[in-house]
């Protein structure tokens, strides 16, 4: 073959081996999720694979879990000001979002506009992941306030994935528009640890670091990272092969989600750090109450850590997403030790510390690391119904005398 012959047909055996090897990635990338989305449907009959918290020991075999979680995936967030995101309004067969963005409760609405309206304040867990619409907390004190008959309203004011800061800028919100309950009521503690656990510190947001790589993405001066963040997107398979084999980062401006590894001696610090920054959120809201002249409670949720009996599926939540589980183990505790001993929260009539309500039952409550079962949240609100009972009935008092 003379050397003209050879220039002519370079390109073309060029463009074939480039065209086999896009041809690879293309299937490696989106030919594998298909076959697997084919799999999955002929196994379960339908293209995801089920969440394994459907079948959590908590639930005893319930059947409603499958289509629940099935339904509890197509939940998305939208922006909102302030406190980053919100749910989309969403409507299905356990879990209707409405228009507020808020989860519904069963009877919020029918008390008649008189009724002493109770928000409740929190993240996944007072949502009520892994609840039907009747038997997250907010919905079970809505029911046993009525029995009682107390006219309420109870609004589920909580939103996915919050911290305490961004339920008191909630909360401030609803107040500049006018919108003042009578009864507000708190219910954290697992987002202010796994977040701390995650980033390393005290007070940050769930996925803070992907929300700071996210921002101005669309601006000249980042479309570099907008193409690399498209490639990384597009290419996760191909890309964490290459990152397994090169030890080259190869995420553009994503980062990477494994977390910190905490050392001992970073533990008592941290802890403290992430009481601290509850506790001052705490007294924001007590004088906002003061300010606008409602009750506000306090309850710090139980963890999973402390439960001295799991049952095997609680025993596998415990050390997911995490691989020194006795590091977890020592940060819940130390949270805890500093909680119950700080100065703002120790003995406080507004607060209540919940954290140890299972520690001694047998039965599995918990569907995974932080969410109960609706057997547990029954539980959870049966704690709180003593003392948000007791300030209806001050509350209807007040209403009489004025």
């Amino acid at each position: 073959m003379t050397i003209w012959g050879f220039l002519i047909k370079f390109p073309g055996a060029l463009w074939n081996v480039a065209g086999l090897f896009v041809l690879l990635i293309l299937f490696w990338e989106f030919g594998v999720t298909w076959l697997r989305r084919l799999s999955r449907r002929m196994r379960y009959g339908k293209p995801l694979k089920p969440d394994e918290r459907a079948t959590a020991d908590a639930y005893h075999g319930a059947e409603w879990t499958g289509p629940y979680f099935a339904e509890i995936s197509k939940i998305e967030l939208t922006w909102a000001p302030f406190v980053q995101w919100q749910q989309r309004p969403f409507h299905g067969t356990y879990i209707t979002i409405d228009e507020r963005k808020l989860r519904t409760t069963p009877g919020e609405n029918s008390a008649g506009k008189d009724a002493i309206r109770v928000y409740c304040f929190g993240a996944s867990t007072m949502f009520g992941v892994g609840a039907r619409e009747d038997w997250t907390i907010p919905a079970i004190l809505q029911r046993r306030l009525t029995e009682a008959e107390h006219r309420v309203s109870v609004t589920n004011c909580s939103q996915l994935g919050y911290n305490s800061s961004q339920e008191l800028i909630e909360l401030q919100q609803l107040l500049k528009q006018g919108d003042v309950p009578q009864i507000a009521v708190f219910y954290d503690g697992i987002a202010e640890i796994i977040s701390a656990e995650w980033s390393g510190r005290a007070g940050a947001m769930l996925s803070e670091e992907v929300r700071r790589a996210e921002f101005n993405l669309l601006r000249a001066n980042r479309r570099r990272d907008l193409v690399l963040a498209a490639l990384v997107a597009a290419m996760p398979r191909t890309l964490r092969r290459l990152r397994e084999w090169t030890g080259l980062s190869l995420r553009g401006p994503v980062p990477s989600t494994a977390g910190v590894t905490l050392r001992d001696e970073e533990i008592p610090a941290l802890a403290r750090a992430v009481v601290d920054v509850y506790a001052a959120n705490v007294r924001m809201a007590r004088a906002l109450a003061i300010g606008y002249g409602f009750k506000a409670f306090f309850f710090w949720q139980p963890v999973i850590t402390t439960k001295r009996i799991k049952s095997p599926d609680e025993q596998r939540w415990e050390s997911s997403m995490l691989a020194d589980i006795a590091a977890r183990r020592r940060l819940f505790a130390a949270v805890l030790d500093e909680y119950r001993r700080h100065p703002d929260l120790k003995g406080a009539p507004d607060t209540a510390d919940l954290s140890a309500t299972f520690d001694d039952q047998a039965e599995p409550v918990y569907i995974d690391i932080a969410h109960l079962s609706e057997a547990g949240n029954v539980v959870i609100a049966e704690a709180m119904l003593p003392t948000i009972e007791a300030a209806v009935a001050a509350a209807k008092n007040r209403k009489a005398t004025v």
